[in-house]
């Protein structure tokens, strides 16, 4: 079976589950099918898997003006399919489907979705949202099959989608320990602090709520909120200015962009993660703070409960007083976070990448048929 993968995760920021994807999955999947062609404008980031057979191919969301955007995607659209035929291609795998083709004629598709995020939240993503309405959830309604990451992003896409459920297939992400994680980096941060892990500063992960949270309880405790995540020009102002005006600026300090042994540091060193956030495709970074000891509380909302399990003290992410309260109960017993690590520790055998490729190329099998 011949799959090609279309996948160009960006080059520039080291954060966020497109990275994790280029660093973990692709790998597993070439161990399992060495049959398999990666058509990426990131090829930098996969040159360490030898013999994976890569060919260029644009990601016209990384053009700089509208115009090359469009023209490189109406160009991709007419012409990707003959190159993939001219491989001898028997299924299409796009792991994000922003990425996939419109519709395929000859080869079938298989899309990972991984949230309808823009869908649900589509005030805050106006023109994102117009993209799903009009390319991605018609390019989800043409796809031979689906695959996405949680049960509760499975209902979304039924719930939006044109598309009956025996075309779509949950396959849980897969997680691996950072492989320079056994020495990890000596952090800035000086202990002890809270960690809160996001790839970006969007509403509904829900910052503003866990700031307001840590104003309640932050003279009750000697610890500092660490935010790692990615700013954003639309987003992040509010969130500087909640803290300014809370007057927390000498107690929550906001990184981004970390490497690996970075955030793997100040995961170590961190007493508690908390994640606050309202909705999650799937969610890797709890899973990330229990490889590395870090007790975690967690909102209740969404595909949490369904990673997470019974790993994680669970809290409301609507209400400030249940965000503080678990915070709280968590710093003030240490037997309770013991447990938490080591019901941590026991999740996380439930996630490898190999298991995520394993399910991808069934059903890639499945669609060869």
């Amino acid at each position: 079976m011949k799959v090609a993968v279309k996948f160009s995760p960006p080059m520039d920021y080291k954060g966020g589950s497109r990275r994790t994807f280029a660093t973990n999955l692709i790998k597993s999947l070439y161990e399992k099918n060495q049959d398999i062609s990666l058509f990426t404008q990131s090829s930098a980031l996969f040159s360490d898997i030898h013999g994976l057979s890569i060919h260029h191919a644009e990601n016209p969301f990384f053009q700089k003006s509208s115009f090359k955007k469009i023209t490189s995607w109406l160009h991709q659209q007419a012409n990707f399919e003959n190159e993939l035929l001219k491989h001898h291609i028997d299924v299409l795998y796009c792991p994000y489907n922003p990425e996939a083709l419109y519709n395929t004629r000859k080869i079938p598709q298989i899309i990972t979705v991984h949230d309808l995020i823009p869908v649900i939240w589509k005030d805050d993503f106006k023109i994102t949202s117009t993209l799903w309405k009009y390319i991605y959830i018609p390019t989800i309604n043409n796809a031979t099959a689906v695959i996405t990451v949680s049960e509760n992003t499975k209902k979304d896409i039924l719930n939006f989608c044109n598309i009956s459920s025996d075309k779509v297939f949950v396959v849980p992400n897969g997680f691996s320990a950072f492989e320079d994680s056994q020495e990890t980096a000596v952090t800035s941060v000086v202990k002890p602090y809270i960690l809160c892990v996001c790839s970006v500063h969007y509403p509904h992960k829900n910052l503003i709520k866990l700031i307001e949270s840590y104003h309640s309880i932050s003279s009750s405790f000697p610890h500092k909120l660490v935010i790692v995540g990615r700013t954003v020009p639309r987003f992040t102002p509010e969130i500087k200015s909640k803290i300014s005006v809370l007057g927390l600026s000498e107690k929550i300090v906001l990184l981004e962009n970390l490497s690996n042994k970075e955030l793997a540091g100040i995961y170590k060193n961190a007493d508690l993660f908390v994640y606050p956030s309202i909705y999650e495709g799937f969610g890797i970074p709890p899973l990330e703070a229990m490889f590395h000891g870090t007790p975690v509380v967690a909102s209740n909302a969404t595909s949490m409960p369904e990673v997470c399990g019974d790993a994680v003290l669970y809290f409301n992410p609507q209400s400030v007083e249940s965000i503080a309260e678990g915070i709280t109960k968590s710093l003030s017993n240490f037997e309770l976070r013991q447990k938490l690590i080591l019901a941590g520790r026991e999740r996380l055998k439930k996630f490898s990448w190999e298991k995520t490729a394993a399910g991808i190329l069934e059903v890639c099998q499945m669609v060869c048929k």
